[in-house]
């Protein structure tokens, strides 16, 4: 096997495993039985487990960043793609298991490895959604006094109500309240002028 499948296999494992067991019940042992490889090829390939759990979070983290940024650069008008980009981002955050493992304070307290994982998702979301007020200023359909200001918000509050839906599960009991929210998010952002 070329060392991108047997690492890609390693992945595809773990992921498997981190999904259904959490990181803390998960074990090396487990990822190599699955793929009926010894436990020192996944050393081979990770240093540790922390190390192959961040690159299972990059790659589910990945997926959704360019679904997202597929959003942002479509040639719609910016209020459109404000709310699609929203509730997009909620239903694939819905489905992110593993980012859901990195909401828990005592997983993040205890384990730090994730917080450039993390950081990097926070970074991508901020340069997308200042790529949609830009667009949606030019085109004269959102008004705000600060950029910097409006998106730092707009990430509070996005942030800010994942540990209710995801950990607690509550996302499928709010999907509609969800797409209310992002309305009157958007439409406070409207310019008043068209």
């Amino acid at each position: 096997m070329i060392d991108s499948e047997v690492k890609n296999l390693i992945v595809g494992s773990a992921t498997k495993y981190f999904s259904k067991y959490g990181f803390y019940k998960t074990t090396m042992d487990e990822i190599a039985r699955n793929i009926h490889k010894a436990k020192g090829i996944l050393y081979y390939y990770f240093k540790s487990k922390e190390e192959l759990f961040n690159e299972v979070l990059k790659q589910e983290l990945n997926k959704i960043k360019s679904t997202l940024s597929s959003i942002v650069n479509r040639d719609s008008d910016s209020l459109m793609i404000l709310k699609e980009y929203i509730l997009t981002r909620f239903k694939l955050l819905h489905n992110a298991i593993n980012y859901h493992e990195t909401l828990k304070a005592d997983f993040f307290e205890k384990y730090h490895f994730v917080k450039d994982v993390r950081d990097d998702f926070d970074e991508f979301e901020s340069k997308q959604l200042t790529l949609i007020l830009k667009k949606g200023k030019r085109e004269g359909f959102l008004d705000f006094k600060n950029i910097n200001s409006t998106v730092d918000i707009m990430m509070i509050i996005l942030n800010g109500i994942e540990i209710p839906f995801f950990l607690q599960n509550k996302y499928p009991e709010y999907e509609t309240t969800i797409e209310e929210l992002t309305s009157m998010l958007v439409n406070s952002l409207k310019s008043q002028k068209k």
